[in-house]
């Protein structure tokens, strides 16, 4: 087998699985949102003596690049060769569970595709102890509005004809730290944005189209063909939060077909927006910072919905209440990384961060 020595992970053969526990029909556990440490649909096709010796070997094989996978997710690309060389048996110890799909055997050979559920613990303390920064916020999925302008000079959005439309139906990347979800061209989506308003970047139709596929924003993406590339300019529009402007390339290889160009330009696009949000988000944690801030209340529920929120925002190690009173609760947060990161962490938790007359203040929004 090939190591994967470029993302820190290298494959040794002939190290027997362990025994793991399976649902009775080996069916995938669907990953749950948000989950980072899952690779799924992981596939694994090894050939060997005997189908036995192919399965355990697959089985260990799918794992490791499912390590793989999740690392590629959190840390950006020019730092994976910072991550140390794992055995495959250390890549195994820190798999809390796995489940197999779509398993074929042959005399030699084995075939399946695996979901690998990896201990979130193990895996920071991998990445921290290399002193390898990582990002671990997850962006609310982003809608994709598609537009087009052809060599011919048309500019094409909803139109059954829109190959660009058509790629992202093929195209859209729900697996990533930036979910990207495909519009289907339906009576609401074609209401919510026109053409015009998506080329002006309209905050209001977009968030509109956004809510009806319970999104945190959406991407407008807009394609140029310019003889054999497709240029793509690329802005992610959030509520609350300043626009991403963003740009990608897809250049045409000798034989390509135009659809496969067009969908080479989608993954285009999700390698850059990814990219954008790793390095935003990346961060080298062990030094922790802190900040006291007040939180508005009308009730104890209401505080129980933020503090419950705060506990899910990755960066916040720990929120200390100092006081509540009837109306306001005034708490210690203990995090990691740049402050501007812990907003935009929060944010994504439907939580806001501001200063209000010198002092901080704690927000929560309706989800």
């Amino acid at each position: 087998m090939a190591a994967g020595r470029a993302f820190g992970v290298a494959f040794v053969a002939g190290v027997a699985a362990p025994r793991m526990t399976f649902a009775a029909d080996e069916t995938p556990v669907p990953r749950s949102p948000g989950d980072i440490f899952v690779a799924d649909s992981v596939p694994v096709d090894v050939t060997a003596a005997t189908v036995t010796d192919a399965r355990e070997r697959g089985l260990v094989q799918g794992r490791v690049n499912g390590l793989r996978k999740v690392l590629e997710r959190l840390v950006a690309r020019e730092d994976l060769p910072r991550v140390p060389t794992l055995t495959s048996t250390q890549v195994i110890d820190m798999v809390r569970d796995f489940s197999i799909a779509d398993e074929r055997t042959s005399a030699v050979r084995y075939i399946a595709s695996l979901t690998v559920r990896f201990d979130p613990g193990a895996i920071r303390r991998l990445l921290r102890g290399a002193n390898t920064p990582f990002a671990e916020t997850m962006s609310k999925p982003l809608v994709v509005v598609p537009v087009l302008r052809t060599a011919e000079g048309r500019t094409l959005l909803w139109e059954d004809g829109n190959p660009w439309r058509a790629a992202w139906l093929r195209t859209a990347s729900v697996n990533g730290l930036v979910p990207l979800l495909a519009p289907g061209a339906e009576p609401k989506d074609i209401s919510a944005v026109t053409l015009d308003q998506a080329l002006a970047k309209d905050s209001a139709a977009l968030a509109t189209l956004a809510s009806s596929y319970e999104a945190g924003g959406a991407l407008v993406a807009l394609a140029t063909v310019d003889g054999p590339a497709i240029r793509v300019t690329l802005t992610a529009v959030r509520p609350g939060l300043s626009n991403d402007e963003l740009t990608a390339l897809a250049s045409a290889q000798s034989g390509q077909s135009r659809e496969d160009l067009f969908a080479a330009a989608a993954r285009a696009v999700v390698a850059v927006v990814e990219d954008n949000w790793r390095s935003r988000n990346s961060v080298t944690f062990g030094t922790t910072s802190q900040i006291t801030a007040l939180v508005p209340i009308e009730s104890l529920k209401d505080w129980l919905t933020v503090r419950e929120r705060l506990t899910g925002v990755p960066l916040i190690e720990s929120v200390d209440l100092q006081a509540i009173t009837r109306d306001r609760a005034q708490v210690t947060l203990y995090f990691s990384g740049e402050r501007d990161q812990l907003r935009l962490a929060m944010s994504q938790r439907d939580l806001s961060l501001t200063q209000q007359s010198g002092v901080w203040v704690i927000g929560a929004h309706a989800k």
